[in-house]
């Protein structure tokens, strides 16, 4: 079976967007080793100053028969010119994007912030259907996964050309976003009805993941997950260290509540700060800084900066507890996370905190299976103590045994190896070409 995954997001690109689509391709190789796997994805710029590369993802790329990369062209180097002069008011006017009320000013930059985005996607388009002219496009099946959307389009455009090739569309996230300004939201709502009717199915990550999907089309769920190679042994807590590593996302991410149940035990007199430590790692630590001085805990924020993927493992592995933060709203349903994934991996207890005004979120009803605690915002009262509690309940566990400890559901996480998931997908491949030569 010949197969083209066409996506931005992929090995070696150090990126959680990355691994979904590079460990499917490792897996369907590993069990079919007839499959041959060619990637579009466009150039990268690694190195200082640049995109960065991971290692682990990188020895995954033994899996790609081919691998095709779209040069720059001239209109792609004037737009990230125009960005990187620009940087400052970009990056204004995406802060507004996880504000609980925009200005109106501010919703205009957002407006004309995601219309020039919206034109980065059709010079991607552009250039990389140059690309193709000369290639032979001879593939049984086509794989196109959202973000950005430029590999939906690329998609069509091969699908009419070669009507016999099985077109699965895949979204990792919606393309209207609840973030989005409104003329930006309706815009991009009609995307999936207009550019991926001829798909032969959707896939999407969650069940209730809004897509606004043809009528009839065939939508299946296929998760992400984890690498069940990439697994490391859990190792004893030196410190008790509850350790968050990713992206925070302004005011829908809340370390807040952690800081405070710190500064809070150690008041009561049954913490001793010189032992518990609030370990970030990313991008964001001048936020995660900003909630610690509100709950006036800086003393116990530790700023690791951000960390290539296997020195996250590492940190994960040595953790005391993991955190984890999303939200519930009506337009944007908290699930499970690439990070959640790489937590199950570790077996160590997860704290995860959600916001927004939606109670009874996924990960609130199914953390237990994970041996962890969840914190709903709007439901405070009620849950507030409970992750309290359970902080508490692992200190004096790590003081007395020097270990912390998890019961949790061995069937459902490995219900999210992608072995499991890339034989899901190989079998959908195989149903939906039967299904053409039939």
């Amino acid at each position: 079976m010949k197969i083209l995954i066409i996506s931005e997001y992929i090995a070696p690109l150090q990126s959680i967007a990355s691994v979904r689509w590079t460990k499917i391709a490792k897996y369907i190789r590993a069990a079919h080793p007839e499959a041959e796997i060619t990637v579009l994805t466009d150039q990268k710029e690694f190195g200082p100053g640049g995109q960065k590369k991971d290692v682990l993802l990188e020895r995954d790329m033994a899996a790609f028969h081919r691998y095709w990369q779209v040069p720059k062209g001239r209109r792609m180097k004037l737009y990230e010119a125009l960005k990187h002069q620009n940087a400052g008011q970009v990056q204004s006017a995406e802060q507004t994007a996880y504000s609980q009320s925009p200005v109106q000013p501010a919703l205009l930059k957002r407006e004309l912030l995601l219309a020039v985005r919206d034109e980065k996607e059709r010079i991607s388009y552009s250039q990389t259907m140059a690309f193709l002219k000369d290639k032979t496009l001879d593939f049984d099946v086509i794989v196109s996964t959202y973000g950005p959307a430029w590999p939906h389009l690329v998609a069509e455009r091969i699908k009419k050309r070669c009507p016999r090739a099985v077109w699965i569309a895949d979204f990792r996230d919606p393309y209207a976003k609840h973030t989005d300004a409104p003329l930006a939201f309706r815009r991009h709502d009609r995307f999936v009805r207009r550019h991926c009717a001829a798909a032969d199915v959707l896939t999407k990550v969650l069940d209730s993941l809004y897509i606004n999907e043809p009528a009839g089309a065939r939508v299946e769920v296929v998760t992400n997950g984890y690498d069940p190679a990439e697994r490391r042994p859990s190792l004893p807590p030196r410190r008790f260290d509850l350790v968050f590593t990713g992206t925070l996302y302004g005011e829908k991410t809340d370390l807040g509540v952690f800081f405070r149940l710190l500064r809070e035990l150690k008041e009561e007199g049954v913490l001793d700060e010189e032992h518990a430590r609030l370990v970030y790692a990313g991008g964001q630590g001048r936020e995660a800084l900003a909630m610690a001085k509100k709950q006036g805990a800086e003393a116990f924020l530790e700023d690791k900066g951000v960390l290539a993927r296997q020195q996250a493992f590492a940190l994960q592995q040595s953790a005391a507890v993991l955190l984890q933060t999303g939200w519930n709203e009506a337009r944007a349903q908290c699930m499970w996370t690439g990070k959640t994934y790489e937590y199950m991996m570790t077996g160590k207890p997860i704290a995860y905190v959600v916001t927004g005004d939606m109670p009874h979120s996924l990960p609130a009803q199914n953390i237990h299976r994970l041996g962890g605690v969840c914190y709903e915002q709007c439901r405070h009262e009620e849950t507030y103590p409970a992750l309290k509690g359970y902080i508490l309940e692992k200190y004096q566990e790590w003081k007395r045994t020097g270990e912390v400890t998890i019961r949790r559901d061995e069937a459902y996480v490995a219900g999210y190896s992608y072995q499991r998931i890339a034989e899901q997908v190989w079998r959908l491949m195989e149903e939906k070409r039967a299904q053409g030569r039939s």
